[in-house]
């Protein structure tokens, strides 16, 4: 199977063999359990279980330690759906279940990870003579690798948890940012997202913050990493602290930029040409467009300067507004010379309609899409949907455990 795929490794405590079941009867088997207990709110628990990148680990092995760590967390009896992700640079799987046992009862989460997971993990390390997760990428006093060696996140390939960790670390320590929407800008040129949730989450109420690997297009790929997870410990505490210590820094890396974009707008004042030659003096240009593409906003990427501004902060004149103008006057003067030497010449070239192509056009809005941790090209692993009958929502819980 190619990258993006997953394999079903087992259903345990399922009343037919693991080969024999379909989607269905994954499905209405976990249904059918979660019912038993219509009053709680949460009433299925995913976990993935991730191992050390060098890790060689077969499918049987890993089914093993995935019921074994089930079984140490309390869930040993309860119906379980293991599958094993192809979509990362190291082995993992995902471990979907219910905690409403066979009689109706709830099995609590409170804790889960404090008191039993920890726990888990360390006799399974032993057991199994795995690569300890305890210091694996924790170590807070390395300096942050070579911005200019720092490569773009590519997943499926690179490691997830160590690639976000080394992407991270360098640009929250050697950028220049007053912002979370700033520092996101300079983490998505490496194809990283600091992730807060949806305004309403419970996670963004707590504050809290999630590192994630993102595509081209913004799309969230697999599992997200926590910040208190990784070296450095970025949560947005931290990160709140460096936007006003970065502050005291912005008034010459302004004037530095905006002498550097004067060079450039001089000599290449359309869009096509002045983005390009940006991009040669190592500055990226972000065009913030709305759900209809309208450009309503301009964001400055100096990796040169490792600064990230929005045009408006440098000056009215680095705004979108003041640069749209700009860029559209260049043919409106290109046209007029034209048609005042046209009378002499009727077969001149009309640059008007050669250089259509330099009006600036709507840029498409950019849409950060939810998918599925991984991506199963055989199989699906089911969730628990919602019942008809009035009654609160059900939820669930996501715990990911580092062997």
């Amino acid at each position: 199977m190619g990258e993006g795929s997953a394999v079903f490794l087992a259903g345990v405590n399922y009343l037919k063999e693991s080969s024999a079941l379909g989607y269905s009867d994954k499905l209405f088997f976990l249904q059918q359990r979660a019912g038993l207990n219509e009053r709680v709110k949460t009433n299925c628990l995913h976990i993935s279980l991730n191992f050390e990148s060098k890790e060689q680990i077969s499918n049987d092995k890993m089914q093993q330690i995935a019921k074994d760590y089930m079984a140490r967390v309390g869930f040993g009896e309860q119906p379980l759906l293991i599958y094993r992700h192809l979509d990362a640079g190291h082995p993992h799987c995902h471990i979907v279940t219910t905690n409403i046992d066979a009689v109706g009862k709830r099995i609590s989460l409170h804790n889960l990870g404090r008191d039993l997971s920890e726990v888990a993990r360390q006799e399974i390390e032993t057991k199994y003579e795995l690569t300890p997760a305890a210091g694996r990428g924790t170590e807070q006093e390395l300096p942050p690798p070579d911005l200019w060696a720092l490569k773009k996140a590519d997943y499926g390939r690179d490691e997830t948890k160590k690639v976000i960790t080394q992407i991270v670390n360098a640009v929250v320590q050697k950028y220049n940012y007053t912002s979370l929407a700033e520092l996101n800008a300079a983490l998505g040129s490496f194809n990283i997202l600091a992730d807060r949730g949806h305004e309403k989450s419970a996670m963004y109420g707590a504050k809290g913050l999630l590192y994630r690997i993102i595509d081209e297009k913004g799309n969230k790929l697999g599992v997200p990493i926590k910040a208190s997870r990784i070296a450095g410990k970025h949560t947005l505490d931290k990160l709140e602290q460096r936007f006003e210590k970065n502050k005291s820094k912005r008034k010459i890396l302004a004037t530095i930029l905006k002498q550097r974009i004067n060079h450039v707008l001089e000599k290449y004042p359309n869009k096509q040409g002045f983005q390009e030659q940006l991009k040669e003096r190592k500055i990226e240009l972000l065009y913030r467009t709305s759900k209809d593409g309208h450009i309503y906003g301009l964001t400055f990427i100096d990796h040169l300067g490792r600064a990230v501004f929005n045009g408006s902060e440098l000056g009215k004149a680095y705004g979108a507004k003041a640069l749209l103008q700009t860029f559209n006057q260049l043919p409106q003067k290109q046209k007029a010379t034209v048609n005042t030497t046209t009378s002499l010449n009727s077969k001149l070239p009309n640059p008007a309609k050669d250089d259509q192509n330099s009006y600036l056009q709507p840029v498409a809005p950019t849409h950060y899409l939810e998918i599925l941790l991984g991506r199963m090209e055989q199989e699906h692993a089911p969730h628990l949907p919602k019942r008809k009958k009035k009654r609160k929502k059900r939820g669930q819980q996501t715990q990911q455990i580092n062997l």
